[in-house]
């Protein structure tokens, strides 16, 4: 059995990243009603626009390839929780734009988002979320390193 106690926190970390994001997408498919956590990422992500985005814009936003973020697009399309529509200029180019039912949704889960945060969170400093915050984000971008920056 490992000594978690002796074994290098870097390992420790690695193995953590994953088993969060397992522990993360299961509890909020269980929890959010309509929608996946990965369809709720994406959505989130398209807010992050002013204009709405191409489907390649989107993809390298979520950090996802461009067949997984338009599956994704087409299932909230289904839904009703995204317009897309062809770019008036290049109609090779799919635009996405959120829907009046995502924000109703949105609205409405509000407090639901809010309670999964606090409790995700609980116990943990301000403090402590910051310096992960920052530790993440160190991370992220050394991954770009890694294989020559692809």
């Amino acid at each position: 059995m490992y000594d978690f106690d002796k074994m290098d926190k870097r390992l420790i970390v690695f193995g953590y990243l994953f088993r969060v994001a397992n522990r993360l997408q299961s509890k909020m498919d269980a929890q959010m009603k309509d929608l996946t956590a990965k369809q709720w990422f994406v959505i989130l992500v398209l807010g992050l626009f002013e204009q709405p985005p191409t489907l390649k814009q989107l993809a390298a936003a979520c950090d996802t390839s461009h067949q997984n973020t338009k599956q994704l697009v087409m299932k909230l399309a289904e839904k009703g929780f995204v317009t897309v529509h062809n770019d008036e200029k290049d109609g090779r180019s799919m635009r996405i734009k959120a829907s009046e039912q995502w924000e109703q949704w949105d609205k409405d889960n509000e407090q639901i988002a809010t309670q999964f945060i606090e409790s995700m969170f609980s116990g943990v400093s301000m403090d402590e979320v910051a310096d992960l915050s920052s530790s993440l984000m160190k991370i992220f971008d050394n991954l770009d390193n890694i294989n020559g920056g692809t």
